[in-house]
């Protein structure tokens, strides 16, 4: 798979993200570039450098989307051994092809020190069972925006 860090919304991201109908469904969000490159804005008090968007190929083609930053932790906090996930979406019509699998074991290896958190919405039921089979376990329930959530982490390091 090929990994192109990009910095802003393009056609082709916007043209993705208008075809994962079964998550954008979940929010009240209409996709508009403007939404996007909002939505790629880090949290406030956070080191952009550290903020990474890759739009992942194979093929040639565009299979997924994945936004983390280095140094965040659930609640807002720094902590250089946190890695936070911020989206990550799969082409909805290349589900069950592994490609959220190795996506997500490559980043857990090649960030193997850190602890990985994210935020997954309460009705997403396919995100909730992947990040589940994965690894990751609800460490909390919290709120984004006016949509409940669920806090996953997963600790990649070795615990001796």
């Amino acid at each position: 798979m090929k990994y192109q860090l990009i910095k802003q919304c393009d056609e082709e991201l916007y043209q993705f993200y208008l075809r994962q109908k079964t998550y954008f469904s979940l929010i009240p969000q209409e996709i508009t570039y403007q939404s996007i490159q909002e939505d790629m804005l880090g949290p406030a008090g956070f080191d952009e450098k550290q903020h990474y968007h890759y739009k992942i190929y194979e093929h040639n083609q565009m299979v997924a989307y994945l936004d983390y930053i280095l140094g965040y932790r659930f609640s807002m906090q720094h902590d250089s051994h946190y890695l936070w996930i911020g989206l990550f979406l799969v082409e909805e019509s290349l589900w069950q092809q592994h490609y959220g699998k190795r996506i997500i074991s490559k980043l857990c290896q090649q960030y193997q020190d850190y602890t990985i958190q994210l935020a997954c919405l309460v009705q997403n039921k396919n995100g909730i069972t992947f990040w589940q089979a994965m690894g990751f376990q609800e460490i909390a329930r919290s709120y984004s925006g006016h949509e409940e959530v669920v806090i996953f982490e997963k600790q990649t390091k070795e615990i001796l």
